[in-house]
């Protein structure tokens, strides 16, 4: 089965947990529609959020960097703890960055950006869901800039790639697609699907939501 048919195919169990009335108005409008997602309700407060999450075996929740501050790390980290079905994901300002790496530590599965929009949203939820874990590319990409800068080119060195490969590698996970790719570096479609595809094999993935996350979690250890 293909990703588009498990994500077509799935129930997102989701809780929106924040106390921000724009946030959470701007994330209802957006599933309100989607027949994949089903709202169970909004946490203003981690009291509440913990008398919610054991309604159902799996649960994403969708907070906010600011809501986890506020509410205290170690008690999300006690809420997760206790209860593995829940998944937290959060949407993150870009001046927050620099923080994935102890929020990756934390247990967070999701991570979305200053343009995460409605598309990117949903497609995140159903990848935490299928894969447990999703990193916006924008986001990703930032934390690759940040974990090169701090810790040099380990991510090429751990998984040795050809400079083609090494340049098509950064444009995926910048959220380029293949024909971008294609466009961008004057070569073909048929080239870029091939080099991806030995990208894969290297990293030990099967499609490009994979290679997110071992690229993700490998830099969080770096």
């Amino acid at each position: 089965m293909s990703g588009s048919d498990n994500e077509n195919n799935i129930t997102i169990n989701l809780v929106i947990a924040d106390d921000s009335y724009i946030v959470i108005d701007c994330i209802q409008n957006w599933v309100r529609d989607e027949t994949r997602i089903r709202l169970l309700g909004v946490a203003c407060k981690h009291e509440e959020l913990s008398s919610m999450i054991g309604l159902e075996e799996r649960i994403v929740v969708l907070s906010t960097y600011q809501w986890i501050l506020k509410q205290g790390k170690s008690i999300m980290q006690r809420l997760m703890a206790d209860n593995p079905g829940m998944s937290l994901a959060i949407c993150l300002n870009s001046i927050h960055y620099d923080s994935i790496h102890r929020l990756i530590d934390m247990g967070i599965k999701g991570f979305f950006g200053d343009l995460t929009g409605r598309e990117e949203l949903v497609k995140g939820l159903c990848d935490i869901i299928n894969y447990d874990y999703f990193m916006a590319p924008e986001v990703l990409s930032e934390f690759i800039t940040l974990r090169k800068a701090e810790n040099g080119d380990h991510i090429h060195n751990k998984f040795p790639l050809t400079n083609r490969e090494k340049e098509i590698l950064d444009l995926v996970l910048a959220g380029k697609n293949s024909r971008e790719i294609a466009r961008k570096l004057n070569i073909s479609k048929r080239t870029v699907d091939g080099h991806r595809a030995n990208i894969n094999n290297k990293f030990g993935v099967r499609n490009t939501a994979q290679l997110y996350r071992r690229a993700g979690s490998y830099l969080s250890m770096l």
